[in-house]
C-alpha cells in the first residue's frame, strides 16, 4: 500500500494561474485519490479535463515493471512543460517563442492491492493562460465532424477548391474559430481520401485482371486476402505456364522477397540449365509472419504438393 499526497511547494515551485473551473462539476476536476479501472481511463479523464479548461497534454514518462513489463506509473504533463528558445534568431524576430516551463501535471500509479489506477500527485496550476477557445485548434483536439467530411467529399468530387469549401464551412459555423479544424486539416483529409481512393482503384484493376486471365485460361490461379474491414491485404497468382513449370523445376523453390524496396515477391525455381524460372507471384500486405504463412499456404494449394 502507498500514501497519496498533494504535490508540495518544494516539488513544484512555479504556481501562477489556476484554470477557470466555473463550468465544471467537482468530479470533473482531477484530484488526489481519484481511482480508475484502467490506465487509459485515467489518461482520457485528464485529457478531457484539459480540453475543457484550455490546454493540451503530453505523456512525459511511463515506468514499467521489470518482470511483467506492464506499466506501473505514468506522468502526464501540460504540453508546455519545457522551456525552449526560439529557432528564429533574435534580430529577425521581436517576440521569441518560449514554452512556459509549466508544472501542471498528474501522476497516476497502479495500486496492486486494489488493482486500480490512482491519481497520487496532482498539480492544476499553470505558468501560462489557458484558453478554451484556442484549445479547439490545438493539434491534439482538432477533428473534422461527420457533416464536414460529407461536405468536403461532395465539394471535392464536384471540383470545388478546398479554400472555397473551408470558407463555406466557416460561414456556416459562424466563423473559422468555431470549426474546430484548420484549412490545412481539410486539405490533408482530401489528400488522404485521394490516396485511399487510388489504392482502391488499383485493387479493382488487379481483380479485373485476375478475372480476365481466369476467363482466358481456367488454369490461372489467384487468391486475395482481405482484413476484417474488407480491405485488401495480400494476393497470390500463378499462371498456367508457372503451374506446368513446377512439375519439372519444383525440386527447390525460393520466395524472392525484396520487401524493403518492393511489396511484390516471386516464387522461383531452377531449371535444368541452372537458371531461375518463375513459379508464381505474390503481393505482400506486410512483412509479418502471418502474411508469409498465408502466401505460402495459398501457393501450395495451387500447386497441390510441396517441393
Amino acid at each position: 500500500m502507498f500514501d497519496v499526497t498533494d504535490v508540495g511547494s518544494d516539488e513544484m515551485d512555479i504556481w501562477d494561474e489556476l484554470p477557470d473551473h466555473g463550468t465544471l462539476e467537482e468530479d470533473e476536476i482531477p484530484s488526489v485519490g481519484m481511482r480508475f479501472a484502467k490506465l487509459q481511463l485515467a489518461h482520457d479523464f485528464y485529457v478531457s479535463y484539459a480540453k475543457k479548461v484550455g490546454f493540451a497534454t503530453k505523456i512525459r514518462t511511463t515506468t514499467f515493471d521489470k518482470i511483467t513489463k506492464e506499466p506501473v506509473n505514468q506522468a502526464i504533463h501540460c504540453n508546455r512543460d519545457r522551456i525552449r528558445g526560439s529557432r528564429v534568431k533574435a534580430p529577425t524576430r521581436k517576440n521569441p517563442i518560449s514554452a512556459a516551463g509549466c508544472k501542471a501535471r498528474i501522476y497516476v500509479k497502479f495500486d496492486k492491492e486494489k488493482q486500480e489506477w490512482i491519481f497520487f500527485k496532482v498539480e492544476l496550476r499553470h505558468t501560462h493562460p489557458c484558453s478554451v477557445k484556442k484549445a479547439v485548434h490545438y493539434r491534439e483536439y482538432r477533428q473534422l465532424s461527420m457533416h464536414a467530411k460529407y461536405v468536403i467529399q461532395n465539394n471535392d468530387e464536384a471540383g470545388i477548391r478546398p479554400n472555397k469549401t473551408f470558407l463555406s464551412l466557416a460561414n456556416e459555423a459562424g466563423g473559422p474559430s468555431n470549426l474546430g479544424f484548420s484549412e490545412k486539416d481539410l486539405r490533408n483529409y482530401i489528400t488522404a481520401r485521394l490516396r485511399t481512393s487510388n489504392a482502391n482503384a488499383d485493387v479493382r484493376e488487379m481483380m479485373n485482371y485476375f478475372m480476365r486471365m481466369k476467363d482466358i485460361n481456367p488454369n490461372f490461379f489467384y487468391a486475395v486476402q482481405l482484413d476484417d474491414e474488407c480491405k485488401f491485404r495480400s494476393a497470390v497468382w500463378v499462371d498456367a505456364r508457372c503451374r506446368a513449370s513446377y512439375e519439372y523445376y519444383g525440386d527447390v523453390v525460393s520466395l524472392d522477397s525484396t520487401y524493403s524496396t518492393n511489396r511484390f515477391a516471386s516464387f522461383v525455381g531452377v531449371n535444368h540449365h541452372g537458371k531461375s524460372t518463375p513459379l508464381g507471384c505474390a503481393l505482400l500486405g506486410n512483412e509479418e509472419i502471418p502474411s508469409f504463412e498465408w502466401v505460402f499456404t495459398q501457393w501450395l494449394t495451387c500447386m497441390g504438393t510441396a517441393p
